[in-house]
């Protein structure tokens, strides 16, 4: 996925950001499950820290002071997890492991090519919501 720069970035409370991109997409990020999950996140954990979000110079990625950053294709992809617009490889992960399936296995129950299977398994491309909605058709129908 390739997106553009971040216009704006406004840190909310519980470890939210509003962030505004180039073409006009404006979305919420919650990162309070990824600041609690990393233990290297942890200086932006509190609210006074997590509020001095900026974006960076180049407009690429949010930064906070220490060095920690997030670029802006990234927060768009949890932008879109977030929103029910796309699955996360964990989710897409999670329900091959519950079928017990393989690589094989779930792009034929999907009509998709192992390679494509490959690729949202590891974050290479994003899972769009026709695919996450078939997980859960295939999911109805066959569990």
């Amino acid at each position: 996925m390739s997106v553009g720069k971040l216009k704006a970035v406004v840190a909310k409370p519980g470890n939210c950001l509003q962030l505004t991109w180039d073409d006009g997409y404006i979305a919420p990020v919650d990162l309070a499950a990824i600041i609690a999950g990393h233990k290297g996140l942890k200086p932006i954990k509190t609210a006074s820290a997590f509020a001095q979000a900026k974006l960076s110079r180049d407009k690429w990625s949010v930064e906070w002071p220490g060095g920690i950053d997030f670029g802006a294709t990234q927060l768009r992809r949890w932008a879109s997890e977030q929103a029910g617009d796309t699955m996360a490889s964990a989710d897409f992960r999670a329900w091959m492991n519950a079928h017990s399936m393989t690589l094989d296995d779930a792009a034929r129950a999907l009509g998709l090519s192992r390679r494509m299977v490959a690729y949202y398994l590891s974050g290479e491309k994003p899972i769009p919501r026709t695919v996450m909605l078939a997980t859960k058709g295939w999911s109805a129908e066959y569990a």
